[in-house]
């Protein structure tokens, strides 16, 4: 669905609100609010000196606002919000580490480095809480008496200048350098507190918002900012790996990818930057690109991640006429070689000709150099990709929900405008019998949806007990080797312990006892649904609505959430630690008891994730219908206002507009489009 369709379902959802009963506004209102906040994010993430930064300006079209130099950042994530919810277009927020969130930082990295350690991880630690300890140094000296102060707070600023940003996230002068340092320079004065900006922008050239996020790089020097760039790969719906053209696809690139592909991360695209730079041109880069996409399938098996490629000083020079280092007739060989890119610059340049202004050359190359470049593919690539996925799946969703609504409204206004119409004889059921049937139905669900919770609490809990005994199974045969020659035992003293097929069987059972859980939940709602609509037939004058079936789609949707298996394990990799141990026996029991505990957390974890899951999803498949029941009932009602008929014929004719509009905002076929059944 495009933006417009997003505003639309948000403005059409308001028109709705004022139709219904409080519990259905109630519920428009949460739909309302996760069509406002529905913005994607999207992350550039690589190794320093890539180019991401560059990369980042080309891509959103704002030429100079990241500095390009080789190691201008500290340790800041810098969000770029295109459209905000909020409305904000200009400015810039930016936010303050505190020592718990230092900590924190320290903490959690050792969680990602023992995932995938290599020869250097086993003094990266040190070497992090060393360099927080100079980045605090370093605070104090530049701020001196407010630096306790700024802790844990934000600056916010209306306009935001070139100065503003170097104050809060580049490197500046080294205040513990007296040779070097500037005592009067405020450049770098906040940047080693400084723990994120957020920096705001009209929607720009893109078809909706987003957020777009400059990491620090992997592979820096300074081992903080690597751990900032790994620990946000959580935060995004979508990762541009930007790779250098010299040396894509390093051991650092693969390190990387296996990690983001551990943390089952959202969807990836990989862009080979610096293809301006390689001698043999395009024919260079046909090569680069089919090395990288045989290492990724070769590292992560059938990884199915699409290749571009392209050049960010090319998109600098079209955005900013600066043709330093720019080879035009490298430009113009790069379109020749790539004929659909060539295409999209002849169409250009038809269209540019169009126009009611002279054409100069400078403008046709530096045209020819933006779509030689790769970002126009790349927007194109990404904007589809968010469009066609999470994010349609969610309008989609919302859309049903407020159609549901919308349709029953409909019928409540057309049957109370033809009772009046057609003056039915007979007393008009009373709003008390209307409430004390609802209370009813209240109660009946109520009741359903105690046996549903204790059903799935029953089954999680032998989840539990199944999941510990695989556990203990599987560890003890890992740690105790075949034949009872532990590896941990082996010469060398560390080894590898592979507990992969055990975080494949944890996931498997996770699977298999929430789709029983979500099978025996669609049964029991079904019944909740008959049972409830016998109940309403059974009233004097009941005529069933179009709507009145219940919508189960977010329980029949539903997957577990998985993540809390790629979390690292202490002594799942590296288990130098033991050679402290007195005997060798100890060191086997002791790692096999440590392991279990450590897995068993997890399957707790995921235990907990999918309750409380599937409890959100539960009361949001019965929120929904309570509130349609609610408004069946409530049209029941009878009207002893003298212009009931104009005020019924008025109702009628909103609800009718409001549903006209649902149908035209999603196009004509959205009535008979489903999500995806999930899989039985």
């Amino acid at each position: 669905m495009s933006e417009n369709q997003r505003r639309e379902l948000i403005r059409v959802a308001e028109d709705l609100k004022g139709l219904s009963n409080e519990e259905t506004r109630q519920f428009i209102s949460r739909i309302v609010a996760d069509l406002t906040d529905l913005k994607p994010s999207i992350a550039f993430v690589g190794q320093i000196k890539a180019g991401k930064s560059r990369l980042i300006n080309g891509f959103t079209g704002q030429a100079e606002f990241l500095p390009s130099d080789v190691n201008p950042w500290t340790t800041v994530i810098t969000d770029m919000h295109f459209g905000h919810p909020s409305g904000r277009t200009r400015g810039a927020e930016f936010h303050f580490f505190d020592n718990r969130q230092w900590q924190s930082l320290i903490a959690e990295g050792e969680e990602l480095r023992n995932m995938f350690p290599d020869d250097e991880d086993s003094y990266k630690r040190e070497m992090i809480e060393e360099q927080v300890d100079a980045m605090k140094a370093r605070a104090k000296l530049r701020l001196g008496m407010s630096y306790k102060d700024l802790l844990g707070q934000h600056h916010d600023l209306e306009n935001l200048t070139t100065d503003d940003l170097a104050r809060y996230v580049c490197a500046g002068d080294d205040p513990t350098d007296d040779g070097n340092h500037d005592p009067g320079s405020d450049r770098g004065l906040y940047s080693d507190i400084t723990r994120k900006a957020e920096v705001y922008f009209d929607i720009g050239h893109f078809p909706f918002p987003l957020t777009v996020t400059d990491t620090p790089g992997v592979n820096d020097p300074l081992l903080i900012r690597e751990e900032i760039s790994r620990q946000y790969l959580k935060e995004s719906d979508f990762f541009v790996v930007v790779l250098s053209a010299h040396q894509a696809l390093s051991r650092a690139d693969l390190k990387l990818f296996r990690l983001m592909q551990a943390l089952e991360l959202g969807q990836i695209v990989v862009f080979i930057n610096r293809v301006d730079e390689l001698g043999g041109g395009a024919e260079d880069a046909v090569k680069v690109r089919a090395d990288v996409i045989d290492g990724l399938d070769k590292a992560l098996g059938n990884s199915d991640i699409d290749v571009l490629m392209g050049s960010a000083q090319w998109a600098h020079y079209a955005l900013t006429g600066d043709d330093t280092g720019v080879n035009h007739d490298h430009v113009l060989a790069w379109l020749r070689a790539h004929p659909e890119q060539m295409k999209q610059y002849l169409d250009g340049v038809e269209e540019i000709k169009q126009g009611p202004g002279p054409i100069s050359r400078e403008g046709v190359l530096r045209f020819a150099a933006m779509i030689a470049s790769g970002l126009p593919d790349l927007r194109r690539h990404v904007t589809s990709a968010l469009t066609h996925g999470p994010r349609d799946e969610q309008l989609r969703m919302a859309w049903q929900h407020l159609d549901s609504f919308a349709k029953g409204e409909l019928e409540r206004s057309r049957a109370h405008l033809r009772a009046i119409e057609e003056e039915i004889s007979g007393k008009p059921e009373s709003e008390d019998d209307n409430d004390k049937t609802l209370a009813g139905l209240r109660a009946k669900v109520a009741d359903k949806t105690s046996e549903i919770i204790g059903g799935m609490d029953e089954v999680l809990a032998n989840l539990r007990g199944v999941m510990d005994d695989t556990v203990a199974e599987a560890v003890s045969d890992v740690v105790r080797g075949p034949n009872g020659d532990s590896p941990l035992l082996a010469k060398g003293g560390e080894t590898e312990l592979n507990f992969g097929p055990l975080r494949d069987s944890m996931r498997e059972l996770v699977q298999g006892a929430t789709q029983v859980i979500r099978q025996r939940m669609l049964s029991e709602l079904y019944a909740i649904d008959m049972q409830s609509n016998a109940a309403l037939r059974a009233l004097p004058g009941w005529q069933d609505q179009t709507d009145n079936r219940m919508n189960t789609s977010a329980v029949r949707w539903f997957r577990p959430d998985t993540t809390a298996l790629t979390r690292g394990i202490t002594v799942e990799l590296r288990v130098t630690w033991l050679s402290r141990l007195i005997s060798r026996k100890s060191v086997v029991t002791r790692a096999e008891n440590m392991i279990v505990q450590e897995f068993e957390m997890i399957g707790d974890d995921l235990v907990d994730t999918a309750r409380s899951d599937l409890l959100e999803r539960l009361n949001t498949v019965l929120d929904h219908y309570m509130a349609l029941l609610a408004g069946h009932l409530e049209s029941r009602s009878g009207s002893s206002e003298t212009n009931a008929k104009a005020e019924a014929q008025e109702a009628y004719n909103n609800a009718r507009r409001v549903a006209d509009e649902l149908d035209t905002v999603f196009g004509a076929d959205a009535a008979n489009e489903t999500l995806p059944e999930a899989a039985e």
